[in-house]
């Protein structure tokens, strides 16, 4: 026997009463049902599978659920609804009239709820029809004006089509001679290894991928084994859905190279069912088991974790595109990525935490392309092309340089020019690695891959408006949403959270320490959960500028300048700066404020003021990794403000522009575009005049011209020791 029973708490919700009743017009027909909370049980035999998920948006739960069901109706082998938080996940799978459920949540750690439940086919559409008409008829008698809402309508439509009872017999899944597969990462001549095991029935799941398009899950819910294989140790076996194990190991890894990063001295990580404990002074890990704890260092571990989902993503994807599995591998690429920056990096730990020396003027950084200064640029330009009403270029690291007017973006490749692909979309996308984030005109939003242009998922926010604010996070985008608040779309395309907020849509936000400190356009700061959006806390603080120094967070009012908890909102210190503060930035165990025609700096430690230069003609503030801080103004005027040397540009007219500083180079347009050594301020390279240029990671520089966009190239440098 199989039941649904949504939760009918809301209906006494005086909230979720008085919102409804007042919704007309448009408002009602526009109505998402995304703002009810409750929970969703599923009963098989009595056992109430979803307890423990916890509330979720169940209008749209219950009418994902209806959809599935009607899909495979239709004929589709498998199709999954989010039923819950996390986001929860229900996979149904058709084995001829009846339904194999799988209940997987991807929140971390991501796990299986319930698996291997076999369900009449009849009996889940029959309880599913209860419980959809049941919820639109709750709905109508809260508010008859929701009866021509697009949810109620399409509620009543699926209600009509699991009473008729008629329906395909499910197209079984091609039978496939899979033979089990091994898959091993190693680092190079070191003793320990990751092995995969995949069963023959795992790698038919994988090899269906591109077949069971509304079910992306199906793919990765088979069963397998990982092993931490260690000579001279007994071995650590895991069994279960693989996919699964990956996705939790690297969020895991990620953490342990952050406490060994931090120098926490120790931290403990769960390989499945067996705990690693990691002492970080010594790089040794001890497990149950072992006569001896071991040398493995973090990043070693972090390297095969980051190979092994890299092989199990490659494997899926050679069999057709697959969400779950390139989100998999983008994440271990940059895992294994920062694992290699870590290891190539001047960068030193200490075994425990000491005292921080008192407050020392910077010391002079190398430059960054060379072991000397760098004396000399010598650029090319390798290709110009039209670009009407061109507004900004992004440079991406993979080959492609994306160009954005007011109405398309465009991907050109970096060798050639030559135009690889091209989409409508709103002024205002922000990339991440690879991919690239941006709405369409409208209230779409969507994710792309900047390489190929494919589209990755496309979202629609119904009811969101522009101009469309992104910022892109680890695991996801965040839109605002003007008169409403924020939303946050994860990285699978599902709807994570969408927040009313006091004042509409935020100023600035910020992601640090698990929290999202946001500065409200009310004229208020807040903490908002990444789960749901919901507010942890809230103070008065009208925050111009908000920046990240560790575990805190710095928020800048016009006099103002507070240290904040992002997990309390409590104040770890405050002080005053001059009236009109502007911009900020972080550098070398200090912030930089600009406010009041002058420069001041101040330690992060406890807020002790540092040094203050008077820079009355002083607009932006650009800081570098290689230790450079440098105050910009109008016509390209400049000045070094660290180290032993600083050095000063005069300006050349009144044109504003930001400046733009990377790897150790200074851009700036002073008529012609001009490029300096950060270190002493010498001109090493000068470009054509552009109304916009941009930097890449190889220092290649886009310039937007009236009509064109002209890409030149480093060919080589000259630099003294």
């Amino acid at each position: 026997m199989i039941r649904i029973r949504p939760g009918r708490s809301w209906r006494l919700n005086p909230a979720y009463v008085g919102e409804l009743r007042a919704l007309r017009g448009a408002r009602a027909k526009g109505f998402t049902g995304s703002d009810i909370l409750d929970v969703l049980g599923i009963e098989v035999d009595g056992v109430d599978i979803a307890a423990g998920v916890g509330e979720a948006r169940v209008l749209q739960a219950v009418d994902e659920l209806a959809q599935a069901l009607i899909r495979i109706g239709e004929g589709q082998p498998a199709a999954q609804a989010t039923i819950g938080p996390g986001p929860t996940e229900l996979v149904l799978e058709a084995r001829g009239h009846d339904l194999l459920l799988t209940l997987v949540t991807l929140a971390p750690p991501a796990r299986v709820i319930a698996s291997g439940l076999l369900v009449d086919g009849q009996k889940m559409r029959a309880a599913t029809l209860h419980a959809a008409r049941g919820l639109l008829l709750d709905l109508l008698a809260i508010s008859p004006a929701l009866s021509g809402a697009r949810l109620a309508r399409r509620l009543g439509a699926e209600c009509a089509m699991l009473a008729r009872g008629r329906h395909r017999p499910a197209r079984p899944l091609p039978p496939r001679d899979a033979e089990p597969q091994t898959l091993l990462s190693h680092v190079h001549r070191k003793p320990e290894k990751l092995s995969i095991q995949l069963p023959p029935e795992t790698m038919a799941r994988l090899r269906s991928v591109a077949e069971i398009p509304f079910a992306p899950l199906a793919a990765h819910v088979g069963r397998g084994s990982v092993t931490l294989l260690r000579s001279g140790a007994p071995g650590l076996t895991w069994e279960g859905p693989v996919f699964l194990f990956l996705r939790n190991l690297l969020a895991d890894a990620g953490r342990l190279i952050e406490a060994w990063e931090s120098g926490e001295p120790a931290l403990t990580l769960m390989f499945g069912t067996h705990e690693l404990r990691w002492d970080l002074t010594a790089d040794e890990v001890r497990a149950q088991g072992w006569k001896r704890p071991l040398k493995l260092p973090p990043l070693r571990l972090a390297k095969i974790a980051a190979g092994a989902s890299e092989l199990y993503a490659d494997e899926t994807l050679r069999h057709g595109s697959d969400e779950l599995a390139a989100d998999l591998r983008e994440r271990a690429r940059a895992l294994l990525t920062h694992c290699t920056d870590l290891e190539t990096g001047d960068l030193r730990r200490t075994p425990a935490a000491v005292a921080a020396p008192p407050p020392q003027e910077a010391r002079e950084k190398r430059a960054s392309l060379a072991h000397g200064r760098i004396r000399r640029l010598v650029y090319r330009e390798i290709w110009r092309n039209p670009a009407a009403g061109a507004v900004r270029a992004v440079p991406i690291e993979q080959g492609r340089l994306v160009v954005e007017s007011s109405e398309h973006l465009a991907a050109l490749d970096l060798l050639t020019g030559e135009e690889i692909w091209r989409v409508p979309a709103a002024p205002g996308a922000v990339n991440r690695g690879s991919e690239l984030f941006y709405a369409e005109h409208g209230d779409a939003l969507v994710r792309l891959d900047a390489l190929c242009g494919e589209v990755r998922w496309k979202r629609r926010l119904r009811g969101a408006r522009q101009p469309a604010r992104l910022w892109p996070l680890s695991a996801g985008v965040l839109r605002a949403l003007p008169g409403e608040g924020l939303a946050l779309v994860g990285d699978s395309g599902a709807l994570e959270f969408r927040a009313k907020l006091p004042g509409g849509a935020p100023h600035d936000v910020l992601p640090v320490s698990g929290v999202l400190v946001v500065a409200l356009s009310s004229g208020s700061l807040a903490g908002l959960d990444p789960a749901d959006g919901r507010i942890l806390w809230k103070r008065r603080f009208r925050a111009r500028t908000l920046l990240a120094c560790g575990a805190r967070a710095l928020a800048v009012s016009s006099e103002t300048l507070s240290c904040i908890d992002p997990q309390t909102g409590k104040t770890d210190w405050e002080r005053e700066v001059p009236p009109d503060a502007g911009d900020a930035a972080v550098h070398d165990g200090a912030v930089a404020v600009l406010a009041g025609g002058a420069v001041s700096t101040f330690s992060l430690g406890g807020g002790e003021r540092r040094s203050r230069f008077e820079l009355g003609w002083a607009r932006h503030l650009l800081s570098d990794e290689d230790g450079a801080l440098i105050a910009v103004g109008p016509g390209g005027a400049a000045m070094r403000l660290d180290g032993r040397k600083r050095w000063s540009i005069d300006g050349a007219g009144d044109a504003s522009a930001a400046g733009v500083l990377r790897r150790g180079v200074l851009l700036l347009q002073r008529g012609p575009t001009e490029l300096y050594d950060a270190a002493d301020g010498l001109l090493v390279a000068q470009l054509p005049a552009a109304r916009a240029a941009a930097l890449g990671a190889d220092l290649c520089c886009a310039l937007l011209h009236e009509d064109a966009v002209s890409l030149h190239k480093l060919a080589t440098h000259l630099s003294v020791v």
